[in-house]
């Protein structure tokens, strides 16, 4: 957080991540072939990353809204089926099997 005396940096604020070894090595090592810092490489990374994540959560995201909206009109619909079903009463007792369509 900036103060009176520290104002933002122009190119940005700072953000601390920690990464495995392995990624610094070739971030470094990309780095030095390019002569370019490890900030413009994970900066531009964060850039084409985003909007894929960005667009796989949002996806995520209606596809778990679409299936809580099909329960829920699922059990909205069999409850009032269940409730519009009067009970069969045929006289043929609880031991007899279902009326089932043959084909």
């Amino acid at each position: 957080m900036a103060t009176e005396k520290q104002r933002p940096h122009s190119s940005g604020r700072v953000v601390s991540v920690r990464l495995d070894d392995e990624l610094i090595e070739r971030l470094d090592a990309l780095s030095a072939r390019t002569h370019r810092s490890r900030g413009f490489y994970l900066r531009l990374a964060l850039r084409a990353a985003l909007p894929t994540l960005e667009r796989e959560h949002w996806e995520q995201r209606a596809v778990e809204f679409e299936d809580r909206v099909l329960d829920r009109l699922f059990h909205q619909l069999m409850t009032q089926l269940d409730e519009e079903t009067p009970p069969k009463d045929d006289g043929a007792g609880a031991d007899s099997a279902p009326d089932v369509p043959l084909r």
